[in-house]
């Protein structure tokens, strides 16, 4: 067990909150990142402010998909075709927040309302269920953080 002053070092580093989260949502990019891909693939949401409405392809739109799609999934809209805008998605941390976005030239058209008439320009980003999932883990990080900084100075 280290000194006071040891210790207080230690926790100083919590003094940029921000950094230290940033930090730890950086780490987590590719599971935040798959809980928006879950979101849209399983469960159907391509509107993270509406996730109860699950919105359904076109009759043509399912012959077509099941005909020349790599991912065949008909039951509801998945924003994955032959996957691209899925792989291609990444996170941008700013300082207080993050955003969710795709470099696949597809979600220029979605974000745009070019396509789909405007219905999935809130595609990417967490529903308030797997924020508050996130919270919840962010929070333990901390907590976890924290004590092993008092403890190992």
């Amino acid at each position: 067990m280290g000194s006071l002053d040891a210790k207080l070092a230690a926790i100083r580093k919590f003094k940029n909150f921000p950094k230290v989260l940033n930090g730890i949502i950086r780490y987590n990019a590719a599971e935040i990142i798959d809980m928006n891909r879950t979101q849209m693939y399983d469960e159907g949401v391509v509107d993270v402010n509406n996730p109860g409405v699950v919105l359904n392809y076109a009759p043509s739109t399912i012959r077509q998909k099941k005909r020349r799609s790599k991912y065949k999934r008909t039951d509801h809209i998945t924003l994955k075709d032959m996957g691209d805008f899925h792989k291609k998605m990444k996170l941008i941390i700013n300082s207080d927040s993050f955003i969710i976005t795709s470099t696949d030239d597809k979600w220029a058209h979605f974000s745009s309302g070019d396509w789909g008439g405007g219905r999935f320009q809130d595609a990417l980003g967490l529903t308030e269920k797997n924020l508050s999932v996130l919270r919840g883990f962010i929070k333990s990080q901390l907590i976890i953080d924290f004590k092993d900084a008092l403890q190992n100075s």
